[in-house]
């Protein structure tokens, strides 16, 4: 019975990377991510139905377009994977009762799911573009004022909390909108209006944890940058591509730990 819950979440999750993984690319580009048919971004031919099955595709096709033959970015398979194994580890970090129907806990599942979507959204883009984009940030905040209000009148949550974060999300908001009539360099401005969101879906003190494990990923990455300037030729294209990179994208690997910090929340939670 588990191995097909398991089975079944990872179906779910790595549907949901597919939808992730072109939302991605089409949402800076204000491209609707609804009504238009998936394209190649290379060739720009319409893809059919067995170009687009999760992980399969990919390996089918062996990381190439089935029409130009030009490489699929390794990216688009691995987020579909995580999130498949995402998920299933925050089904299994909740502690679902098979023999009970546990309405609290499915509506908190889904609010996580929800916020897993917009978090790994607002992380990959961020890491392209450096820029938070606030579409995604404003819609996911919306929806997470909802399960606050449901909290609330269900479980009498703290309302106080997120109030005050919520109204300091809302006075950033106008702030920036103001700074970048004057000055179009706001990412760090951007990058508070994110923490104050991740603080309505996470305990402030969890936020802590949250902040080292960003350090830890950080200074992985620069090692690993590290290493690889030592190890390259130093040609032109690839000064211009460290100085890139260099520019660190905070907001990805505040995404990335918060989704871990969550794992780490449930399974103490649920299991202690």
């Amino acid at each position: 019975m588990k191995i097909i819950i398991y089975i079944l979440f990872f179906l779910i999750g790595i549907f949901i990377g597919s939808f992730i993984n072109l939302a991605i690319y089409r949402i800076p580009l204000k491209k609707n991510i609804f009504t238009e048919r998936s394209f190649c971004p290379k060739c720009n031919h319409k893809l059919g139905f067995m170009d687009l099955i999760p992980l399969l595709s990919y390996i089918f096709l062996k990381g190439k377009c089935r029409y130009c033959k030009e490489k699929i970015e390794i990216k688009y398979f691995l987020i579909e994977l995580l999130s498949g194994i995402y998920i299933v580890l925050l089904y299994v970090s909740m502690n679902f009762r098979y023999y009970f129907f546990e309405i609290n806990k499915i509506i908190y599942f889904f609010s996580l799911v929800f916020s897993y979507v917009i978090i790994i959204l607002i992380s990959e883009i961020d890491k392209k573009n450096r820029s938070i984009n606030k579409s995604v940030l404003i819609f996911g905040v919306i929806v997470q004022c909802f399960y606050i209000v449901y909290s609330f009148i269900i479980n009498s949550c703290v309302f106080y909390r997120y109030s005050v974060f919520l109204g300091l999300l809302i006075l950033v908001l106008i702030f920036e909108k103001y700074i970048k009539k004057i000055n179009k360099s706001n990412y760090y401005i951007e990058l508070i209006s994110f923490v104050l969101y991740i603080n309505l879906i996470i305990d402030s003190i969890l936020f802590a944890l949250v902040c080292l494990v960003t350090l830890i990923f950080s200074l992985w990455d620069k090692v690993i940058k590290v290493v690889k300037r030592k190890a390259n030729l130093q040609s032109i294209d690839y000064k211009e591509e460290m100085t890139n990179q260099n520019k660190v994208s905070i907001g990805y690997y505040i995404g990335f730990s918060t989704l871990v910090v969550i794992l780490m929340q449930n399974f103490t939670v649920y299991f202690t």
